[in-house]
């Protein structure tokens, strides 16, 4: 009875001082007042469907005055969904690293730029600035056009000639995969002709299976996560892009220890991930551009950084994985939601082809300065981008005490909150966009005569002190592949936006991928 009484005590004491470490995110939570959640799991239950966190998270912002204090597991929890708190977060020297969360994500595909904190992230950053220049792009059009040619027989063969409905998403995740495996390794994969299946399976299961970790609170601790099905799923995944990574550099004769074919062919990839050779290649001349540019790609670029000792080829295959991941992910899903918008919007799609018609020849590679001018073409991009965010919620740290103001005042946030910042539901907000806010209008929102927003009201790729290092790469790839594909084709689908089902993952995703019907012009 004694040692009972004695363990009781000991145990309360514990979670005494338990709570009194924590004081002050439970002051700024009364202060800052959202949904309490319950015991040890917070919010858990709520968000743990990706097909209905976001439309929740949506009533909650309605529910209390954002920004609000809830909890996810043990862990303080902001919600932001204004364009005044994104800016002070966004701008904030304290506020640079990603929320505790996107460990999980460190820890399954590498700790590259998306992931990674200071000092590490500053250092990586400053490195790999210059492989995103303006002048290193540009070298990347030859490779952009040719991959954008490739999706043009294929909508031609598939879509016209044989006259299929096309998933589309499919197809581009492929085009733009490819296109990031040539500028980042230089190394043409041909995926529209492969099977490849493991890889994309690979790509796609990694995000699912991170992002049902972020709203499991239950598994967050690595024991328990690593006895459950979760894990095993996790590792298999794992395996392939690993491989598939290690086999780029492998191809680039740059990796310093060698993986074996029987590794690779342990996670069923080899055979994916042979190259073309000299003689199979069709574009001698791309290929040419390729030679003299190699400069250019991404693992040039961080080769005298290795040589240096700035870097260590641990660093380099992270950066790598990550890279293509970030790249695959984002711009795709980017891509095929301008494609799908204009799909069912045929109004928007004529005025395109319009300028497209009247800025472009019919056929022949796309310039930069042809590019600069089709700002239609820039403005319903970005019009898709702001209904369907491309990384719908970003997650950031504060690591030191913030201030936020309020309608109601101003309010101290402490260091080590976890700070969601909601940009789907802020980009669809009809308090700060309007009664079309969740309607398609491009001339609305980003036309000549649309009215003046806040700068932080539309961040598709973030803003301020960390924004994504290749925004510019993306842009420029779905400007030119929209402007490719709408120049000679009309797509239609039978879809309506209301009936569109999201998925709020790392990347956003539907529930369902309408088919599309592509005619010649």
């Amino acid at each position: 009875m004694l040692a009972l009484i004695v363990l009781t005590s000991w145990l309360l004491l514990l979670w005494l001082y338990f709570l009194w470490t924590r004081r002050r995110y439970y002051k700024a939570a009364w202060q800052l007042r959202g949904p309490i959640g319950l015991p040890f799991i917070g919010m858990g239950p709520q968000m743990m469907n990706p097909e209905t966190f976001l439309q929740y998270l949506e009533r909650t912002s309605y529910k209390y005055k954002a920004p609000f204090i809830s909890w996810m597991g043990t862990k303080c929890f902001l919600y932001i969904n204004d364009p005044q708190s994104v800016e002070t977060i966004f701008n904030s020297s304290h506020c640079t690293n990603k929320g505790d969360f996107y460990r999980f994500m460190s820890s399954a595909i590498g700790d590259g730029l998306f992931t990674s904190s200071s000092p590490r992230w500053h250092k990586h950053r400053r490195l790999i600035n210059p492989a995103f220049s303006r002048q290193i792009l540009c070298n990347f059009l030859p490779i952009f056009n040719a991959e954008a040619d490739v999706l043009l027989d294929k909508l031609q063969t598939e879509g016209v000639e044989q006259g299929k409905h096309l998933e589309i998403y499919q197809i581009l995740k492929k085009i733009v995969l490819e296109a990031a495996c040539q500028t980042t390794m230089g190394k043409k994969m041909n995926f529209q002709h492969d099977g490849s299946t493991a890889i994309f399976e690979a790509y796609n299961g990694i995000t699912e299976v991170c992002v049902k970790r972020m709203l499991s609170p239950w598994l967050y601790p690595d024991a328990l996560y690593r006895r459950s099905r979760l894990f095993v799923r996790q590792q298999k995944v794992v395996g392939v892009l690993f491989g598939f990574v290690e086999q780029l550099l492998e191809l680039g004769g740059v990796v310093a220890s060698q993986t074996t074919s029987t590794q690779l062919q342990s996670v069923g990839v080899a055979e994916q991930l042979q190259p073309q050779s000299e003689t199979d290649v069709n574009d001698e001349d791309m290929e040419a551009h390729m030679s003299r540019k190699s400069k250019s790609i991404f693992i040039e670029q961080v080769r005298e950084h290795v040589e240096r000792g700035q870097l260590s080829w641990q660093d380099v295959r992270d950066e790598a994985n990550v890279t293509i991941a970030a790249t695959f992910e984002t711009t795709s899903t980017a891509l095929y939601f301008a494609i799908l918008c204009l799909a069912m919007h045929p109004e928007f799609q004529d005025k395109l082809h319009n300028e497209l018609v009247t800025l472009l020849p019919s056929n022949g590679h796309i310039t930069q300065e042809q590019l600069e001018r089709l700002s239609y073409t820039e403005m319903v991009i970005n019009e898709a981008m702001r209904l369907f965010a491309p990384v719908p919620m970003v997650l950031r740290r504060a690591g030191q005490d913030i201030r936020l103001r309020r309608e109601d005042g101003e309010y101290e946030v402490p260091r080590g909150v976890q700070i969601g910042i909601d940009i789907y539901n802020m980009q669809r907000d009809v308090r700060i966009w309007g009664p079309l806010a969740r309607t398609y209008n491009p001339d609305a929102h980003f036309g000549p005569q649309a009215p003046a927003h806040h700068p932080f009201a539309f961040v598709p790729f973030t803003k301020g002190l960390r924004m994504c290092i290749g925004y510019r790469y993306a842009l420029l790839l779905m400007k030119l592949l929209l402007a490719k594909i709408f120049r000679q084709y009309r797509i239609s689908t039978e879809a309506r936006m209301e009936e569109l089902i999201v998925k709020g993952t790392i990347s956003l995703k539907l529930r369902n991928y309408p088919l599309c019907r592509v005619e010649a012009r």
